[in-house]
């Protein structure tokens, strides 16, 4: 047993000397050896079980092996460890190369010696060593001085903590390793050198079944899909010549090889596709991985386990008769008919009555005929004859009755004929079909077409010869030409039997039906376009003169002229008519432009688009101006999906924003527009700056058109110098006194008592905010600090300041500033729990609202009106009984989350510019009140303006849009002609994450994904998301999944109650995921509230589950507004639930899911590895079997190869057996270790030595996840390897390189797919018989390792 620690013993402990005699001194013996060390001497060994001992480690132990000269040393320290598996720490001490000793115990005080210089070499033990020792010290320390940089860990003083960092390193270095990008490959050679890229690397595989189904899909998938265009592909003679000779030597033969360069040689689209992304070498070999049967490829390129006849296959569906099932399969297992032919043809009962009339129907289906013929009487013919000695003597024999068998001479094959005399076989009714054990399918069907096209000649039926004489000369001339021609070409072998050419089968007629119309859709007409204007510029002025004279007119002239922008009204026309631009600062002049162009002569041209940041902007303002006009149509609106205008007769179209981007980007150069007047640009949204950009290039194009920009509000210096400066009109608003009353004004007002809330003692550092106020008590002192410092809005001072108003202020309305939808509907309970009953109407009002359910806030009311709305109403609208305004102050923005990487909406404080818009709308009509919920200190703190939000933003969204509306534009030269442009570094960072996620190749051309992406206003990560699982039928968990990464976590973890909660949480655990669990643990809930409890229970269970309510609320609510803009932008059908079974077929298969969530994360994805030297084996009866290992054992590294720990707070903490060595993080954090958290079969956080990297990520995330949905895919046919490129690093996979085609042939048909609905202005909603679809659910479902 080791000594206790911190007790030592001293030298002389237990040998006193006192009471005893002095001994005698030793005499030497002669006959002995001299000793090895002087008498006194401290032993090295000894030395070294001392310095174990002082360090709390076991007794280090020195083995002395025998060699051919002597004696080496090994020298094994240990100390306790019970993290670890074994309990014990070792370290393995040995000079490389060995260090020789004469004896065994010199080896041992030598080996001891070695030891302590490698972890006390910053301690002169050397001084108290014997001679020889000293001198080994002496050489250690010299070779320690010449020792490399990367040797430095032999020395460390912590010999464990060294061991540790050598295998942390060596595991990073094995990963590096397998991810180095190879050159290219010249092919000569073997493969043995090659495939060790791919060696370690993990494998995926495809079961044969499930390669038969996908295939199948494909061959539909192109039928449906063909690509269009010719393009010159170009191989040089001596290129063809150097990769005809290079495939030989890959076994190819030469036949295979010709072929190869010869199609690269010929123009063609996929020549063309397969030369502009491989070398030369490797678009041969794809060609014909992709071209040739499975059977006629080399070894080298086959899987372990590959079918060699993939035209056989089981058709059972157990729905079948069983006599037919019985025709069907025999069919294609005896006769080798392809499945989807015989299940086409047996879909006609006509032609499944008995097995000679299926193969007679295929055999007519093989040439191209009409099977109808078959079941005509009329079109009979007389039967071949068949003579016995004949036959016999080819060596032909009946096998059973009705059925004869004939061997041919050269070719391997036996010839199959039906009989049945005196009526076939015949020219029109001809039952053969041909078998053998070594020619492929696709060959077999050759000849028998040969034989059947050679026998549909009438001239040969009236001939008399012999049916075996006819099949034995024409299928040995056949087979001739093979040999020397090599094997037909597939496709023109099976030219008649593919589902979509000339007689497609009922399931794909359905399928192009649906997704591929015969004739272009219609294009409607884009919102703005109208007719042009049939009136004459005089009879346009003659109307507009008459209806100025009316009353209705003549009366609101009167009250317009007493606006101050009616005095400006011959100052800014001068200006415009100057000048191509116009600044204004104050009210707005859209009607002066209209009025002064008709009263000019040129009102029929007129055609004036006024923007505006919102819906209910535009519309609003629009009808306010349609009143004024009298309606005589003259004004319209239009916004998306929704427009009011008359072709030809409105002048005055206010639109948003992003409606007059979408005219723009989609070829519309506004030639017919006279006007565009850009009303708020102060608040400097993507959009604003992004119209701002374009118009100022179309003004270089369009000599007739003028700008306005106008804000009531705004910076006006900078917009003026963007536009060459441009001369500036400022018109004096009118508005009416408002009184400002600040948060320490309110709180003593209405005596507010926060419910809960930290206190803070008076002299704190934010007494200051209030400190003028000096009749304030320290209650109230107290309360203003508590509001100030709270994140949240204080819902129950908002009620209780409402409350106030109504007892003291007349009835009017009182228009509430909130930041969010969420913050809304919380007030308005608040409120409506807080005010009288019956004595007020509570709206609310933001952007996810229906047009009706906006303008609601605009009709008068009886009772006191109290609107809680978003900014949506801090411009452009007027809402006429509003008197009090109160601001919260706050703010939801776009902005930029390094800690999660991508956009979301942040919630802050408002500028001063949109503090004075809130302000004013208190003083539209009358005198009013603006409450404002912060101190007047804090305002002054406050912005002047708001950051653009092209530079608080993620560029992904910024360049997506100018990719969609400038595609072929080069994206850094244009945005660097914005008002702000981004920095250059911003835009490569957004230009890597695009081509990372799909949405544009490696050339910078936008795909079909990435048009669909910039329709949805969310992070692009989230988007991708979205469209996958609306494709793939999942929307309601994936819904779900992306409203949980937009919002906070749902599971609360109180530090005193963590073990309670973890334990909670478990109760849910659902995939081995942690975002699976959390989608299971929110469905609960939910499925409470659809159950109709109280909230007192559900608030009950959250509380005993550890569930926020609060995120809860915000994840229903972000699920509702990602399904409106689905809705809104045509993606699903319109008023559809999220968990509308038609949207969810597939939500309940886990791995689909995994898949669609890496697919948007990709490429935060790690790879799972585990040491070698984790890896051991314990011995049993039988043999070996492999030892489990432990959690802490399995190392993860990112695709830069940093290392990754998991979070202990993530379910799958102590998970120790990962299937799948991918897996996709959400979220990255740094701090002082890397750590995994919310993992989710998925997910996961990471820490690094020296930064924490907290990720999200589905555990065991599908291999064919990352491979379709991921980044490219490039495939190395020679070492037999895919890899999943991205920007930051790679993927590589050991796989059989038809499976990598296979994916690549998917991913372009679903790209195609998505372009068609783009095009045709479908929805995502794939039929479910889609053959995509169908292909990539059962790749993914088990991860192509189960047979389907």
């Amino acid at each position: 047993m080791p000594p206790r620690k911190h007790i030592v013993k001293s030298g002389n402990s237990g040998n006193s000397s006192k009471g005893k005699e002095k001994a005698p001194e030793p005499v030497a013996d002669p006959n002995k050896p001299p000793p090895l060390f002087p008498p006194g001497s401290k032993f090295p060994a000894s030395l070294l079980s001392e310095r174990c001992q002082k360090e709390g480690w076991e007794k280090p132990q020195i083995d002395t092996p025998r060699k051919n000269d002597g004696y080496s040393f090994v020298v094994t320290l240990k100390r306790i460890n019970k993290k670890s598996d074994s309990g014990m720490d070792s370290v393995r001490l040995e000079p490389h190369p060995p260090y020789i000793c004469p004896t065994a115990l010199e080896a041992r005080h030598w080996g001891a010696t070695y030891a302590l210089y490698r972890f006390c070499n910053g301690i002169r033990l050397q001084l108290v060593l014997p001679k020889g020792p000293r001198d080994y010290w002496n050489q250690l320390a010299s070779e320690h001085a010449q020792a490399p940089e990367h040797q430095s860990w032999m020395y460390e003083a912590d010999p464990f903590a060294a061991r540790r960092t050598v295998v942390e390193r060596q595991a990073k270095a094995a990963i590096k390793d397998e991810q180095k990008v190879t050159g290219s490959q010249q092919g000569t050679g073997s493969s043995s050198a090659e495939s060790k890229e791919f060696a370690k690397c993990p494998e995926v595989r495809m079961a044969t079944s499930l390669r038969d189904v996908v295939e199948s899909c494909i061959k539909k998938g192109l039928s449906m899909y063909p690509e269009v265009g010719d393009a010159s592909a170009g191989l040089t003679d001596s290129v063809m010549s150097v990769a005809a000779s290079q495939l030989k030597t890959l076994g190819f033969t030469g036949q295979q090889a010709k072929k190869a360069t010869d199609f690269l040689s010929a123009p063609s689209t996929l020549a063309s596709r397969l030369l502009a992304g491989l070398p030369p070498l490797e678009a041969c070999i794809e060609y014909l991985v992709l071209d040739l049967p499975e059977c006629d490829l080399p070894p080298r390129f086959l899987p372990a386990d590959h079918s060699s006849d993939p035209f056989i296959t089981s058709a059972h569906t157990g729905t079948d008769d069983l006599r037919q099932r019985w025709i069907k399969e025999k069919a294609m297992k005896e006769a080798g008919w392809p499945k989807h032919i015989v299940d086409e043809i047996a879909s006609d009962k006509r032609f499944c009555q008995s097995f000679e009339i299926l193969v007679a129907a295929l055999g007519q289906r093989l040439i191209g005929n009409n099977v109808e013929d078959l079941v005509v009487e009329s079109k009979a013919t007389e039967a071949y004859t068949l003579n016995e000695e004949e036959y016999s003597a080819l060596g032909a024999h009946f096998e059973d009755p009705g059925h004869l068998v004939m061997p041919l001479f050269s070719a391997p094959i036996l010839l199959h004929v039906l009989v049945s005399p005196d009526r076939f076989p015949s020219r029109g009714f001809a039952p053969i079909y041909i078998t053998s054990k070594s020619v492929p399918g696709y060959v077999r069907l050759h000849l028998l077409a040969r034989l059947l096209d050679e026998l549909c000649d009438p001239a040969l039926a009236s001939s008399g010869e012999d049916l075996c004489m006819i099949a034995m000369r024409v299928l040995e001339d056949a087979w001739a030409v093979i040999e020397d021609n090599g094997p037909p070409d597939v496709s023109e072998v099976m030219k008649h039997m593919l589902p979509a050419t000339t007689q497609p089968s009922s399931q794909t007629e359905e399928i192009i039906e649906k997704d591929v119309p015969t004739s272009a859709p219609s294009r409607r007409r884009r919102p703005g376009q109208a007719r042009v204007d049939k009136r004459t510029d005089e009879k346009v002025k003659q109307e507009f003169e008459v209806l100025c004279r009316t009353s209705k007119v003549v009366e609101i002239l009167e009250a317009r002229k007493k606006l101050p922008a009616f005095a400006a009204k011959e100052d800014f026309l001068r200006k415009l008519q100057s000048s191509r631009v116009v600044v204004v600062v104050g009210e707005t002049v859209p009607q002066f432009i209209l009025d002064s162009l008709i009263l000019s002569g040129s009102g029929s041209k007129a055609s004036i688009i006024v923007t505006q940041p919102r819906r209910i902007s535009a519309i609003s303002v629009s009808q306010r101006v349609h009143y004024e006009r009298t309606q005589d149509g003259s004004v319209g609106y239009a916004i998306r999906g929704e427009s009011k205008y008359e072709p030809g007769k409105t002048k005055l179209l206010f639109c948003t924003t992003g409606v007059v981007l979408r005219r723009l980007s989609a070829g519309d150069t506004l030639k017919d527009v006279t006007h565009v007047v850009v009303d708020e640009v102060h608040e400097r949204s993507v959009d604003c700056d992004f119209l701002l950009l374009e118009l100022k290039e179309l003004l270089n194009s369009h000599p007739m058109l003028k700008v306005v920009l106008m804000s009531a509000t705004i910076n006006y210096s900078i917009f003026s110098k963007y536009f060459n400066d441009a001369p500036l009109l400022k018109i004096p608003g009118f508005t009416h006194p408002v009184t400002d009353i600040y948060l320490e004004n309110i709180v003593p007002m209405i005596g507010y008592r926060p419910q809960t809330g930290r206190q803070f003692k008076k002299g704190g550092d934010k007494e200051e905010e209030f400190s003028e106020q000096s009749n304030l008590q320290e209650n109230d002192i107290r309360a203003i600090q508590a509001v100030s410092r709270n994140d949240r809005v204080d819902y129950q001072l908002i009620a209780g300041l409402i409350n106030h108003i109504i007892k003291h202020e007349a009835k009017s309305a009182i228009l509430v500033f909130l930041p969010g939808t969420q913050e809304i509907r919380q007030c308005i309970e608040a409120i409506r729990a807080s005010v009288p009953s019956g004595s007020a109407d509570v709206f609310p009002l933001h952007a996810n609202l229906s047009s009706d359910e906006q303008l609601r806030v605009f009709a008068p009311s009886k009772r006191w009106k109290i609107i809680a709305a978003t900014n949506v109403a801090e411009t452009s609208i007027t809402i006429d009984d509003v008197v009090h305004v109160i601001d919260s102050g706050k703010v939801k923005e776009n902005a930029y989350s390094p800690e999660l990487g991508f956009s979301t909406l942040k919630e802050t404080w408002v500028t001063k510019a949109a503090a004075r818009q809130r302000r004013g709308r208190a003083g539209r009509t009358q005198p009013g009140k603006c409450f404002k919920l912060f101190t007047k200190k804090r305002e002054a703190d406050m912005k002047e303006f708001p950051t653009p939000e092209m530079l608080r933003i993620s560029l992904e969204n910024v360049l997506l849009t100018v990719k969609v509306m400038r595609e072929g534009e080069d994206v850094e030269r244009y945005l660097n002609q914005a008002i702000d442009p981004p920095s250059t570094a911003a835009i490569k960072n957004a230009i890597d994450t695009l081509e990372d996620l799909g949405a544009i190749d490696s050339e910078g051309t936008l795909s079909s994904l990435g048009k669909h992406l910039s329709m949805l206003s969310v992070d692009l990560r989230l988007a991708k998301m979205l469209i996958l699982g609306t494709i793939f039928r999942c929307l309601d968990p994936i819904l779900s999944i992306v409203a949980m990464l937009s919002s906070k976590p749902l599971f609360l973890s109180p530090a005193e109650q963590r073990e309670e909660a973890n334990r909670a949480r478990a109760k849910f655990v659902t995939g081995s995921s942690d975002l699976l669990t959390d989608v299971t643990a929110y469905n609960e809930v939910v499925g409470l509230r659809k159950a109709g409890k109280p909230q007192s229970q559900i608030k009950r269970y959250c509380e005993e589950n550890f569930l926020s309510p609060t995120t809860v609320r915000d994840i229903t609510t972000v699920r509702h507004e990602l399904v409106a803009t689905l809705a809104d932008i045509g993606f699903v059908p319109l008023r559809v639930s999220p968990d509308d079974p038609s949207l969810n077929t597939n939500s309940n298969k886990t791995n689909i899911l995994k898949a669609i969530v890496a697919g948007g994360l990709w490429p935060r994805v790690a790879r799972v590895y585990l040491p070698t030297s984790a890896i051991k084996f314990d011995k049993v009866q039988a043999g070996s079997v492999q030892r489990d290992n432990s959690a802490k054992e399995f190392r993860f590294y990112d695709l830069k190869g940093e290392r990754a720990f998991l979070h202990p707070s993530s379910i799958l903490f102590t998970v120790a057996a990962w299937k799948s060595p991918i897996v996709a993080f959400f979220q990255q954090h740094k701090t002082t270790k890397s750590f995994l958290r919310s993992v989710t079969e998925v997910a996961i956080t990471v820490q690094s030595a020296n930064n924490l990297q907290r990720l999200t990520i589905f555990r065991e995330v599908p291999v064919y996840g990352a491979l379709l949905f991921g980044g490219p895919v490039s495939i190395n046919h020679i070492a037999g390897g895919v890899t999943i490129q991205s920007t930051v690093g790679h993927i590589k996979l050991k796989a059989w390189p038809r499976i990598g085609v296979l994916v690549n042939q998917l991913r372009q048909l679903l790209d195609v797919q998505l372009r068609r609905c783009m095009e045709d202005g479908a929805t995502l909603d794939f039929d479910r018989d889609n053959p995509v679809a169908l292909a990539i659910i059962s790749l993914l479902e088990n991860d192509g390792s189960t047979e389907f």
